[in-house]
């Protein structure tokens, strides 16, 4: 069992002085401490942009649709009681209760008074209440939660944050070694655009956890390194800054790296046994993947 909420909260103190924490991965000594929770194999995280002025080509599923399928493919689900990052920081503008999601079958270690499970029906409409929120989704592997939770198997956690401006531990991205700034993946087929509508108000680059939006000579200006979240789009009081869909590949491109990080296929019993449930709901899950759904139970089988 995970550690308890008292336990996950004390641990998450620490972001309250989370700019100066990712400042210590630039530090050559501490850089081999870093790299074994913000390395790509332990933080790869893409930002999903919700926007509902996002542009779509026709006929093309829209990005929200990643974390749609991961939620449908995931054999257990909980839902974080509070926003681990809300709570901590005290957030004011917005909702502290409305807690993240994590998935696979590390989650069914969540200690009871850190989270509840929740069927793939909850979990999917919890995903959709974010955006109405106002707040931007992401999803993939991140090794620091999994500590926090007290989890060992975080090759089984995937985590799905719900983000505000103001509190969003990804915060520390900008101030991170450059190497590590790289744990945020976006998504290679989006464009963000700024039109002549921009009005220059500033009003991007406050929300901006990346430091990646600011004004110059009254413009706005989107930087080299934007993780394409979208929420500059959605804060925007002019509808000046567009979200475009170019390469439709760059969805399915992303569920495969995230596939890559994360197994959520072969669900385990405590003590690392395979639940006799668990196989039949792996081969349910596969069977529209005959041959990657074959050979994992196949191996899942030999470990039995």
């Amino acid at each position: 069992m995970g550690k308890s909420e008292r336990t996950f909260y004390l641990l998450l103190k620490a972001l309250k002085i989370k700019k100066p924490l990712a400042s210590l991965s630039r530090i050559p000594g501490l850089k081999a401490i870093s790299r074994q929770f913000l390395g790509p194999e332990n933080a790869d995280i893409t930002f999903i942009p919700v926007n509902e002025r996002l542009e779509v080509p026709p006929g093309v599923t829209a990005p929200i649709s990643i974390i749609e399928r991961f939620i449908d493919a995931a054999g257990f689900h909980v839902i974080a009681h509070h926003c681990m990052c809300r709570k901590t920081l005290g957030c004011k503008d917005h909702n502290i209760d409305f807690g993240c999601i994590f998935m696979g079958d590390a989650a069914r270690d969540i200690h009871p008074s850190v989270a509840r499970p929740v069927s793939k029906k909850e979990a999917l409409e919890h995903l959709h209440m974010a955006a109405e929120q106002g707040l931007v989704s992401s999803i993939g592997k991140f090794r620091l939660d999994a500590f926090a939770l007290g989890l060992k198997d975080h090759d089984r956690l995937m985590s799905i944050c719900h983000c505000c401006p103001c509190c969003c531990l990804y915060g520390m991205v900008p101030y991170a070694a450059r190497e590590f700034q790289n744990m945020v993946v976006p998504l290679d087929g989006i464009r963000i655009e700024v039109t002549d509508e921009c009005r220059g108000c500033g009003t991007c680059a406050g929300v901006c956890i990346f430091k990646q939006a600011t004004l110059v000579d009254g413009q706005c200006v989107i930087g080299a390194d934007c993780k394409r979240c979208g929420r500059c789009a959605m804060s925007c009081p002019n509808n000046a800054i567009r979200v475009i869909v170019e390469d439709p590949g760059c969805i399915d491109r992303c569920v495969e790296r995230l596939r890559s990080r994360v197994d959520l296929t072969l669900p385990y019993a405590p003590g690392g046994r395979l639940n006799a449930a668990s196989m039949e709901s792996v081969k349910g899950e596969c069977s529209h993947e005959a041959t990657t759904g074959s050979r994992d139970v196949d191996r899942a089988r030999e470990k039995g």
